[in-house]
């Protein structure tokens, strides 16, 4: 049991970390779009209850929100 509850706050720190990574993606899609975007946003329990049905729902926010940070991690290396 105790072994279990080590692994919990991991995990809560994984989906806040995942719901980031989409919010991220998200709302630079947002600016590129001008908000044309077809995409809708979602709030946290919806994120969850789209992350357990399947990956498809947010799959193209998460990359970009990936990418984004990415990105500058690479700028800030390239920099120093």
């Amino acid at each position: 049991m105790s072994i279990l509850l080590e692994f919990v706050p991991s995990l809560f720190v994984a989906l806040a970390f995942d719901f980031l990574l989409y919010k991220t993606g998200a709302t630079l899609l947002g600016f590129a779009s001008f908000s044309a975007s077809k995409n809708q946003t979602l709030n946290y329990s919806e994120f969850k209850a789209a992350k357990k049905k399947s990956n498809k729902g947010y799959l193209l926010q998460y990359i970009v929100g990936i990418l984004f940070y990415a990105l500058i991690i690479v700028s800030i290396a390239w920099l120093n």
